[in-house]
């Protein structure tokens, strides 16, 4: 009999664990006027995943990388050249078949004639780095004389890498935020979460774009060098005249000296009408005035005549 009863009472105990296990939650059970089913009841806020960031040295197969870091050395050549050339449009037509020779161009010219009628100028021409050296003696060649020669070189691959890098791992949080983005039209659908996604995403590219173009520029300024050459010609000799009196010359000095004096005396008679005669009748005027009445006065008080009386 105990033994039936126990049965009944753990059967009884079972049957109520699997009883509230089963059973609906309260909050499942009670909604709201006007809520939606269970079963399509809004998720709740979800905060975006921060965006992944790769390796410097992963790669993104989607995207193009302007160029990949290159194994050697990049380096920016700058070579300033000044020449003394007999006629400068000559040396300058032969630098720039010199270039066109070396698959390079002319970037910029600027001629200009001196008051004595020679011409001067100064060009400036990219010219590929491998070939710079060879250029740079022909160029030189083309010259009379080198009066002057200066070559730097600034390396830029750290520089390079580190656009690269920052580009790489830009890329990966541009990936990143598309799938949010699609996630988020997905899952929630409001407009401002979508707009805000999409604003940090247009923010990305832009960043993009710009560390491209900055790699370009690099990769271009690397791949050519610059020279500019300017261009001086021969100035004419001068006649050394022959020493002993010269005529001609103590003519010219005579007439320079007489025309000289001229001008002197007419300055003087223009400062003297027009400042130190005003001047002086001013301070003299006065003092006139003055002994003119004096001598009136006096010829007025002058001694009387005395009358003999007879």
């Amino acid at each position: 009999m105990k033994r039936t009863l126990l049965s009944i009472l753990f059967f009884a105990l079972a049957l109520s664990t699997i009883s509230c296990a089963a059973a609906p939650r309260p909050a499942d059970m009670i909604a709201p006027s006007g809520a939606a089913p269970a079963a399509t009841a809004a998720p709740m806020p979800f905060a975006p995943p921060a965006p992944e960031f790769r390796d410097k040295t992963a790669t993104d197969a989607n995207e193009s990388v302007p160029d990949a870091a290159p194994a050697e050395r990049m380096i920016v050549y700058t070579v300033q050249l000044s020449l003394e050339v007999q006629d400068t449009e000559k040396a300058a037509n032969d630098i720039s078949a010199i270039v066109a020779q070396y698959q390079g161009y002319v970037a910029a010219t600027n001629m200009a004639r001196s008051p004595k009628g020679l011409m001067r100028g100064t060009l400036t021409v990219r010219v590929p780095a491998q070939s710079l050296d060879a250029a740079q003696k022909q160029i030189e060649a083309a010259g009379l004389k080198v009066l002057s020669r200066n070559r730097n070189s600034n390396d830029v691959t750290d520089q390079y890498t580190d656009l690269e890098a920052r580009l790489t791992n830009l890329q990966a949080t541009e990936a990143e935020l598309r799938k949010l983005l699609d996630t988020v039209r997905e899952r929630t659908g409001k407009a401002e979460d979508i707009l805000a996604v999409y604003n940090r995403l247009t923010e990305i590219r832009g960043q993009i774009e710009q560390i491209k173009g900055q790699m370009n520029v690099l990769s271009k300024t690397s791949s050519f060098a610059t020279l500019t050459v300017s261009l001086t010609p021969r100035e004419e000799v001068q006649v050394v005249e022959p020493e002993g009196w010269l005529p001609d010359r103590t003519a010219r000095e005579a007439l320079r000296s007489l025309v000289q004096a001229m001008q002197g005396l007419a300055d003087l008679a223009i400062w003297s009408a027009l400042f130190f005669l005003p001047v002086l009748i001013v301070f003299i005027l006065p003092f006139v005035i003055l002994a003119l009445i004096l001598r009136a006065i006096l010829r007025r008080r002058g001694p009387r005549k005395i009358v003999p009386t007879t």
